[in-house]
């Protein structure tokens, strides 16, 4: 039998024992909450290291070769633009009227339309078979514009929308074609989900239409005049000049415009590069025209080799980001071959 002091010492022993496991039980679910917290905010560590890795690894552009590719159709050749498989080129001339479709395989050059306005604003499906074009005309005096989409493979062309007065901007949703006539989006057979945003030019501001509707951008305010606007290939950025002032990029829904310095007619290499042109004029008259690589937050810009004597202009690069295209003032094509480091 114990005696009363030996069951008081072990009824203390046994209130220290319970004590110390509460204090550990209570321990344990703080350092639980400790992990749980240095877990959440490594995470976020890691995605800030990423995007700087990104950007950190992305700094350099370099240029294997160029090489002109074409020099002799009449009437020149401007404004390119690559399909999304790269095979081959479109291009119009100086004043948009028809298109030329260069083919890298053969290099041959073949007229698709001599319609005026085809070149401006033209699309390419993703497939590559099927051009949506402008075709501007007169009637009484005052020019309408209809929408046409062309296939590659039979030739023929088949009228979308019939001569109007009203503003025309075309974009492919994949394989679909999809326009916004006057201030609507019209998206027929087109599921949101396949839905592509496009943007384009009214009364000088940037407007995005989504399958959510119609919105008014204007990151510079409403009294500044935009153009060259374009979407990021991710559909998470906007290019775009302010007329008589730089390029930006801002977010999608047009906050957070970040400027990139002069970058006359801004194209996207992939989503953190643009392309463009530092052209200089007297006025009246081309001067000088380089072409210029920028990242999207405008720290580093580089300017891209060209053949001397020639003034580059409107240089586009294909989907894959591996070359660029620019045509000169005199209506010749080049082809640089890039990599981005």
């Amino acid at each position: 039998m114990l005696n009363d002091k030996e069951c008081c010492r072990n009824d203390k022993k046994v209130m220290q024992t319970f004590a110390l496991f509460r204090i550990m039980c209570n321990f344990t679910a703080e350092i639980l909450y400790l992990i749980t917290l240095t877990n959440h905010f490594m995470k976020k560590i890691l995605l800030v290291f990423s995007l700087i890795w990104q950007i950190s690894f992305a700094q350099k552009i370099d240029v294997q070769s160029v090489v002109v590719i074409n020099n002799s159709e009449a009437q020149g050749c401007y404004y390119p633009l690559f399909s999304p498989a790269g095979d081959y080129l479109l291009a119009t001339s100086e004043s948009y009227a028809g298109l030329k479709q260069y083919t890298f395989a053969d290099k041959s050059i073949k007229t698709l339309t001599k319609d005026e306005g085809a070149g401006y604003g033209v699309q390419i499906s993703a497939d590559g078979n099927t051009i949506l074009y402008k075709r501007n005309e007169f009637i009484k005096n005052l020019r309408h514009s209809s929408l046409v989409s062309y296939s590659r493979k039979t030739g023929k062309q088949q009228l979308l929308v019939a001569p109007t007065r009203e503003n025309l901007t075309s974009r492919f949703a994949a394989n679909k074609p999809q326009f916004v006539r006057g201030k609507t989006l019209v998206a027929a057979n087109i599921t949101r989900t396949e839905s592509s945003p496009v943007i384009c030019i009214e009364d000088q501001k940037m407007v995005l239409y989504t399958s959510a509707g119609r919105k008014v951008i204007t990151p510079a305010g409403t009294q500044a005049s935009y153009i060259w606007p374009s979407i990021s290939p991710d559909g998470k950025n906007i290019a775009y000049t302010v007329a008589g002032n730089e390029s930006f990029v801002c977010n999608i829904d047009g906050t957070n415009p970040v400027s990139i310095g002069k970058l006359n007619a801004p194209r996207w290499i992939n989503n953190l590069w643009l392309v463009g042109m530092d052209d200089k004029d007297d006025g009246q008259k081309l001067i000088s025209s380089t072409i210029l690589a920028v990242t999207i937050n405008g720290k580093i810009r580089q300017t891209l080799p060209t053949p001397a004597g020639i003034n580059a202009l409107y240089p586009v690069a294909s989907t894959d980001g591996t070359r660029i295209a620019f045509n000169t003032d005199k209506g010749e094509l080049y082809l640089l071959t890039i990599t981005v480091k």
